[in-house]
């Protein structure tokens, strides 16, 4: 009997590989990342904890990796390939494919009776028509930003500190400093003021008017 989990990699290799390939994506393993100056998109292709040999779920999570997130949010060296775990504005194809808050969790799923003409074309299909589309909105490290705060305003937000790295990252000093500001106002924790107050002097951002 063929076992589902032979199928699925089969699936990775003959179908979603190839497919990112031709949009200059590199592979490792079940992650994919295509890499521009100072920003990469990144593609995790996840198995389900709860498969077994008959049944198999696999789902597609993408994201945004920003280098110079790297020794500042990041305490780490900018990897050579990166992943989208450690990536910014990390989203599930479901959540590309919703138009509203409320969206099923999207699964492709694999069993003896799974139709693989239908589902491989599906998976093309989300692939060419939702994830590359998705990614071509971010050309620069700025439509980055402007992607972060597009999300913020829908109520959707990263670590507060990202936005502030990336904001000095652009050049504009003045949103790093006022970001930070107006985050130290809002801790509600000794642990929070302190990591902020950390990361502006390590930013070397002059905030003058911070309190212990």
């Amino acid at each position: 009997m063929v076992k589902m989990q032979d199928v699925f990699k089969q699936i990775l290799k003959d179908t979603i590989a190839p497919l990112l390939k031709k949009h200059r994506f590199k592979k490792k393993g079940n992650n994919f990342v295509r890499t521009f100056s100072g920003f990469s998109w990144t593609i995790n292709v996840q198995s389900s904890s709860w498969n077994t040999s008959e049944d198999v779920a696999f789902t597609i999570n993408t994201g945004i990796s920003v280098e110079s997130l790297y020794g500042t949010y990041y305490q780490d060296e900018p990897p050579k390939f990166p992943l989208e775990v450690d990536s910014v504005m990390r989203l599930r194809i479901s959540e590309l494919k919703s138009t509203s808050d409320q969206h099923e969790d999207i699964w492709y799923k694999l069993t003896p009776t799974t139709n693989l003409d239908d589902l491989t074309e599906q998976i093309k299909q989300d692939i060419e028509k939702i994830i590359i589309p998705h990614f071509q909105q971010f050309q620069s490290v700025q439509d980055v930003i402007q992607g972060l705060e597009k999300r913020e305003v829908q109520g959707y937000h990263e670590n507060p500190h990202v936005l502030a790295v990336l904001y000095l990252e652009c050049g504009d000093k003045e949103a790093a400093k006022e970001r930070l500001k107006s985050f130290f106002a809002e801790c509600e924790t000794i642990e929070e003021r302190q990591e902020t107050k950390d990361l502006a002097k390590q930013l070397d951002l002059e905030i003058t008017d911070f309190k212990s």
